[in-house]
């Protein structure tokens, strides 16, 4: 996967409408006086919906003040089920509140390599999660990912809810909003992929998690049609290492 090209696709589809500045991918460029939450820019002029002010325009890095390593446990179940990582390290703090960053994300064959990101005040997860969705989509339906994230953009501006929730950290249940979408849920393209249609995303964000995401769920439903078994992927906040 070419991982820069990633991050940027990604960012510019969920990006609903023109920021002040942006983040750089590469090279690293001087702190900037407004750095946005997450990447560049779109030519979609639409108001922001709630969901994507919670998920893309949020500062969720704000209560990470000193560098370290933001850690999540990655499980995706099956037959047999698969247990990985993901960490999101804070490089540096600087002056302006932004943090420079880099990641590891799986390990092993799963590894997706993804570029150091300099003065970012959002948290890339949310970017890197989805796009590594939307390309395995792509290698296994053979649609393009740009058409996936072109409806997941949508889904945001039109159809995404956002609830309040809980979630357990260190065995309290800390305050949370919960964003859910099916992005594909009418989509007729997709009409003999009724699984994929009824395909739910579920994030989980709380102001008491370092980083701000709690979790981020993707879930399918079984399809005895197709043969095919429940799909559920979870990434989950584990904890901050220095």
């Amino acid at each position: 996967m070419r991982a820069g090209a990633m991050v940027l696709s990604l960012g510019a589809a969920l990006a609903p409408r023109p920021a002040p500045a942006q983040a750089p991918v590469s090279p690293p460029a001087p702190a900037q006086t407004q750095a946005p939450t997450q990447g560049p820019v779109s030519d979609d002029t639409r108001p922001l919906s709630p969901a994507q002010t919670l998920l893309f325009e949020t500062p969720h890095l704000q209560n990470v003040t000193q560098p370290g390593t933001l850690t999540y446990a990655w499980v995706r179940e099956g037959s047999p089920p698969v247990s990985d990582t993901v960490a999101v390290q804070v490089r540096q703090v600087n002056p302006d509140g932004t943090k420079d960053l880099a990641f590891s994300y799986l390990t092993g064959p799963r590894r997706v390599e993804f570029p150091q990101l300099d003065h970012f005040r959002g948290n890339p997860l949310l970017m890197l999660t989805l796009e590594r969705d939307v390309v395995e989509m792509k290698d296994q339906l053979g649609v393009s990912s740009a058409y996936f994230r072109n409806k997941v953009r949508d889904a945001f501006v039109t159809q995404a809810s956002v609830a309040p929730g809980t979630f357990m950290l260190g065995g309290t249940a800390v305050p949370a909003q919960v964003v859910t979408l099916r992005p594909f849920e009418h989509d007729q393209r997709l009409e003999r992929m009724s699984q994929v249609q009824a395909k739910t995303y579920t994030f989980v964000l709380s102001d008491a998690v370092p980083g701000g995401i709690a979790e981020i769920r993707i879930a399918m439903p079984p399809d005895a049609s197709m043969g095919a078994p429940a799909f559920e992927q979870r990434t989950t906040f584990q904890g901050v290492q220095p």
